[in-house]
């Protein structure tokens, strides 16, 4: 049997990108269903530099997908990041007298900015380095421009002519 994977995510206004976090579902099941029901009691939108979240416990991904989709070169700020631990329930504390604004603040305190790593062990290390070691191109600042270029390497150059 392979492992499936719920999704977590978090949006942050500030950085302008999305993370994902790929949670083991087996064993996480009552945790993952805990934070839902608070995350599905706020009503999400950015406010400058805080995050917005989102669950999905619906459409579980496999392992090879939580893999591939941690290697995806989508953000500037970090990688997506998968997590084959035990899953801590997550506390709020939301109150029923505090403002959407308040439980948005409450949600960023706790798990803002990737501290879901606080509350789950086992993360796949193996995935940052693989983006590390297999993505490095060389690049240069043009003293003119002060700007970053590229560089291609030639064979890959080539080939983009040909198509």
């Amino acid at each position: 049997m392979t492992s499936k994977y719920a999704i977590l995510m978090e949006t942050n206004g500030g950085e302008c990108e999305s993370w994902y976090y790929f949670i083991k579902y087996d064993g996480n099941e009552s945790a993952l269903e805990y934070i839902q029901k608070q995350i599905d009691k706020i009503d999400m939108f950015i406010i400058e530099d805080l995050s917005t979240f989102d669950i999905d416990l619906e459409h579980l991904v496999s392992e090879s997908t939580a893999k591939e989709m941690c290697g995806a070169e989508l953000n500037s700020v970090t990688y997506h990041r998968k997590f084959d631990g035990k899953l801590k329930n997550i506390h709020l504390n939301l109150c029923k007298k505090d403002t959407n604004e308040d439980m948005i603040e409450k949600i960023n305190d706790i798990l803002g900015l990737q501290q879901i790593e606080e509350f789950v062990d086992h993360e796949d290390e193996d995935i940052g380095s693989e983006n590390e070691s297999e993505n490095l191109e060389e690049s240069v600042t043009s003293e003119e421009s002060g700007q970053e270029e590229l560089l291609i390497p030639l064979e890959e150059n080539n080939s983009r002519k040909d198509n």
